[in-house]
């Protein structure tokens, strides 16, 4: 089925009414603190005021959600993130202090997922990440190409039902926001990287020029302190920030890290929140309204200890091997500069920031209506993953169909009990779990030969579940029909086939070298 098929389109609005029915009825999140003459009307009903705290003015990065709804919780490292659970992080924020939320990078589609047949899934999923976004309440952002990735049937309805307020300066139309958080002015702007290909607002121009434009208008307009939202490749964006003046902080959108600190670049500072909303990036912006640029007393303090402590290493090693007695000074003298460093308190005034990454665990409790939106979109899975199950290819001429788990015990009874022991054999019960049996992407690495010639889909699952011999060792129906050789199955495992399933965004630790161990054992590759 195409991407952009009439199918597609069909789906999207008989979905309305099903997700409209899922919601609570628990008071919602608070709106954010903030006010905007160009903040574009939102279809869906606003939340209520809530009372604010008078914490300093925040801001609450979003980065590179990519489709992503709720957590994949594939390893230990993938339990964080969750549009619901975000929804309630951001309202803890809100009533802290005034905040505005920025969003830059993909946002409801995730630019490595590619599969055709996933296409009506993604559809319904980005819809209830548009919806949740629009709930609660998206003071700027900056989207990409990947948005167009299943054609503008797909887009445009979401689009037009739940906008995000665009502030990309390098499209046709765009322009510069400013927003006043308590009585701070604050200026954003947006960028997109021109290589790529249009974006839903149009073909992108020259990022630096744009940039250059916008952080002139904001600073002319008032603003005290200017973000520049880049949804560029980092070194791109490093070019840009050494480039463009009069912008304080630069958020990076295209493949971010988590970094814990924020990162100077030129006179400014570039923040990384990581990927799928796992973290929220928060400022705090404090005497921001006062002259001056924008420092970073914390962090700049951790870069100058790190500085020193490696110094300080590099001269110990030198010393030990070379027994230079005029490094016992220079060593003596650096070590006191640490001990200062450490004991001297950080500046209590002056234009500053302070930049924390906010993990999204899963025992936030989660909003109620979206997590109730989830739920149905959860329920719909089935309907929509069924009628859209891709077919199973034929098996080549001389190839070899996949014979199943069973097949393999006569001959390799103790692999098998090797393999029961392992996450492996488990794989299909932590699918049953989580309510994502008919979740085609959670599916793919959960069974064994997912739409290989002679595999499985949706439809034919019998016998296959779990991680079993042939997903790692390949189709084995040949070499069951001859009695066992080496030509017609793959006895030693390369890193690709691991990686297939095990790759950054399912299993971000994976290390080969570490993981194959913990599925050998006697009778199964084990070496002695």
């Amino acid at each position: 089925m195409k991407p952009s098929s009439p199918f597609v389109c069909a789906l999207l609005c008989a979905l309305l009414p099903v997700l409209a029915a899922c919601g609570g009825t628990t008071a919602p999140a608070p709106p954010p603190a903030v006010s905007s003459a160009s903040a574009p009307a939102v279809a869906s009903a606003a939340p209520t005021a809530a009372p604010v705290a008078d914490g300093p003015p925040r801001l609450l990065l979003i980065s590179a959600i990519n489709g992503y709804v709720e957590p994949c919780g594939c390893t230990v490292d993938l339990t964080l993130g969750g549009i619901d659970r975000i929804a309630t992080r951001i309202a803890e924020e809100r009533r802290a202090g005034p905040t505005a939320v920025l969003m830059v990078g993909s946002v409801l589609f995730d630019p490595h997922v590619d599969d055709a047949h996933l296409a009506d899934q993604e559809a319904a999923k980005a819809e209830v990440l548009a919806r949740a976004l629009s709930r609660i309440g998206v003071d700027a952002t900056v989207t990409t190409h990947t948005e167009l990735k299943y054609g503008p049937g797909v887009l445009d309805p979401l689009r037009k039902t739940w906008p995000l307020p665009e502030v990309t300066v390098n499209v046709p139309g765009g322009a510069p926001k400013l927003l006043t958080l308590g009585g701070l002015k604050v200026g954003v702007f947006g960028v997109v990287d021109a290589a790529p290909g249009p974006t839903p607002s149009g073909t992108p121009g020259d990022p630096e020029v744009a940039a250059r434009a916008a952080a002139q208008k904001l600073r002319a307009d008032g603003a005290q302190v200017v973000v520049g939202l880049a949804a560029l490749p980092r070194k791109a964006l490093r070019t840009l920030a050494k480039g463009v003046e009069g912008v304080d902080l630069w958020a990076l959108g295209d493949t971010p890290n988590e970094e814990v600190r924020s990162q100077p670049v030129g006179k400014a500072y570039v923040l990384e929140a990581g990927d799928r909303g796992r973290n929220l990036g928060r400022v705090l912006l404090l005497d921001a309204a006062t002259d001056g640029p924008l420092a970073d007393p914390a962090g700049d303090r951790a870069r100058e200890q790190k500085s020193l402590e490696l110094q300080l290493k590099m001269r110990e090693d030198v010393f030990q091997r070379t027994r230079e007695t005029t490094l016992t000074a220079v060593i003596a003298e650096m070590k006191a500069r640490m001990d200062v460093l450490a004991q001297s308190p950080l500046p209590a005034a002056g234009k500053r920031f302070e930049y924390a990454l906010l993990p999204v665990p899963k025992d936030i409790v989660p909003e109620p209506e979206i997590a109730g939106w989830l739920a149905g979109y959860n329920a719909k899975l089935k309907e929509i993953n069924l009628a859209a199950s891709a077919p199973v290819p034929p098996v080549p001429e001389g190839g070899s169909a996949y014979a199943g788990g069973k097949a393999c015990i006569d001959c390799h009874e103790e692999a098998q009990q090797v393999w029961l022991t392992t996450p492996h054999s488990k794989a299909w019960k932590t699918l049953v779990d989580a309510n994502k049996t008919f979740d085609a992407e959670c599916v793919s690495c959960h069974v064994t030969g997912w739409l290989m010639p002679g595999g499985v889909n949706l439809k034919n699952l019998e016998g296959r579940t779990d991680i079993q011999c042939e997903s790692c060792h390949g189709p084995g129906q040949r070499h069951v029909d001859v009695g066992g050789d080496d030509v017609t199955t793959r006895r030693t495992v390369p890193e690709s086939v691991c990686t297939v399933c095990h790759n950054r965004f399912h299993s971000p630790k994976f290390d080969y070298a570490t993981y194959l161990p913990r599925v050998l054992g006697p009778g199964h590759a084990q070496k002695n």
